[in-house]
């Protein structure tokens, strides 16, 4: 009898033992599929804050009404460099004008209208060559147009970049136009931005990174542009100068 007691009681230690050790490796699994998967943020509101204060705060962003830039690229598909400018006015324009040694580029975006072509003769366009510059728009007008809601965050996540951790907003336009913007969750700056484009059944990507940021004016600029079309590396562009407001006519954006 004595015997049978305490076969029982090792048992009963035996079995709560073994729900421990179960318990355990329950809670273990639980944890590696959590940093497995990074789970669905919900603080947006506090990350578009803080990117918003880095790069210059609501009272500074929310003066700025247009951006000059100035610089020198290197065109890897064209084998060529030149002269890079470009005046982004965030009314919906913008105008990009590109001096090659050996040929011109220049875009103009106006709204729902699109131009590209040359500096003697540019023609609108549409679908995917239209898209990719309301992309470029949307770039630049980060972080402005988080600050008055034209550029709004649908999701907000955990992704990693060239082996760093980053948060990913995914972001649309009020034309519902989509675009990732991946943000270093320590600085708060914008390093790299990316959007698909569908012609029929096929899809590329545009995205550029950014990198050697600097103040102007109390704002944060990028003045190192890697661009990229379909994850091949294109352009690469160093700004030189920025400036804050410049006079703009109308004129500028027609073709």
């Amino acid at each position: 009898m004595h015997n049978l007691v305490l076969m029982k009681k090792r048992s009963n230690v035996s079995i709560r033992t073994s729900a421990k050790y179960l318990s355990l490796l329950v809670m273990l699994f639980v944890s590696l599929f959590s940093c497995m998967v990074p789970p669905l943020q919900k603080n947006n509101g506090s990350i578009t804050e803080k990117i918003i204060e880095t790069y210059g705060g609501r009272q500074r962003l929310a003066k700025v009404v247009s951006v000059a830039a100035e610089g020198w690229i290197t065109a890897l598909m064209r084998g060529d460099e030149g002269i890079y400018k470009r005046t982004f006015r965030r009314d919906g324009k913008l105008y990009v004008d590109i001096s090659y040694t050996r040929s011109t580029e220049k875009r103009i975006l106006n709204g729902s209208i699109g131009f590209r072509g040359t500096a003697e003769q540019v023609e609108e366009v549409s679908g995917p060559r239209y898209l990719a510059m309301v992309y470029q728009y949307n770039e630049l007008n980060l972080p402005y147009g988080l600050l008055d809601n034209s550029i709004t965050v649908k999701e907000l996540r955990r992704e990693t970049l060239n082996g760093a951790d980053v948060s990913m907003l995914l972001c649309n336009d009020r034309e519902g136009n989509e675009m990732q913007v991946f943000v270093n969750p320590q600085s708060y700056r914008i390093v790299k931005t990316l959007a698909t484009f569908y012609m029929g059944d096929q899809a590329t990507s545009l995205s550029a990174e950014f990198s050697d940021f600097r103040m102007v004016d109390g704002i944060l600029f990028p003045f190192r542009i890697i661009n990229y079309a379909g994850g091949s590396k294109i352009s690469e562009t160093i700004m030189t100068r920025y400036v804050v407001n410049p006079p703009t006519n109308d004129s500028l954006f027609a073709p």
